[in-house]
């Protein structure tokens, strides 16, 4: 069976390959697009696999040491140092990732604990029923919330809300 190489191909066709591929990638609209094509495209394990390197470019540029990142992703630090050689590049496609993902992370975090909060209390149904004789006290559980939400600590959790980084704690 002949294998298939990049660089035998003439440059323009190479580039033309690599061109129509990003294409393709932009073409999808959503999530659940993005979702279908790469179910389609990629093995459970080689999406697993992607993802894990842009955990690992996400640690990297938290300053985690490779040691921590070895420990907690369970990988090998040659990985990490191929993930860093990319990382270090000016038009890293990984930064861009990164912010985007750490916000996201962010916002999901927020979320859950608003939820865990919320759902506890029957006062909260009462309150939220009934505003206006509750609005000294609602305002003042929103700038408690403010206070309480410490950006920095929030950031360092969201670096490390990953899959892959619970699933090696609990080992």
């Amino acid at each position: 069976m002949p294998v298939f190489h990049l660089n035998e191909m003439p440059k323009n066709k190479r580039i033309q390959m690599i061109g129509e591929f990003y294409d393709t990638i932009a073409y999808l609209k959503d999530r659940n697009e993005v979702r279908f094509f790469f179910k389609s495209l990629l093995s459970a394990d080689e999406i697993a696999t992607l993802m894990r390197r842009i955990e690992i470019a996400v640690l990297l540029s938290a300053k985690f040491t490779y040691d921590e990142i070895a420990v907690l992703m369970g990988v090998g630090k040659s990985k990490i140092t191929n993930v860093q050689k990319n990382l270090l590049q000016d038009d890293s496609g990984y930064k861009i990732i990164i912010k985007r993902l750490i916000e996201d992370r962010k916002k999901r975090l927020k979320k859950i604990k608003k939820d865990n909060i919320r759902s506890i209390s029957p006062l909260e149904a009462v309150k939220r029923k009934y505003p206006g004789y509750f609005l000294l006290e609602n305002l003042l559980d929103v700038a408690l919330e403010k206070l309480e939400t410490n950006e920095k600590e929030l950031e360092k959790e969201a670096l490390l809300f990953t899959p892959s980084a619970c699933l090696n704690r609990k080992k």
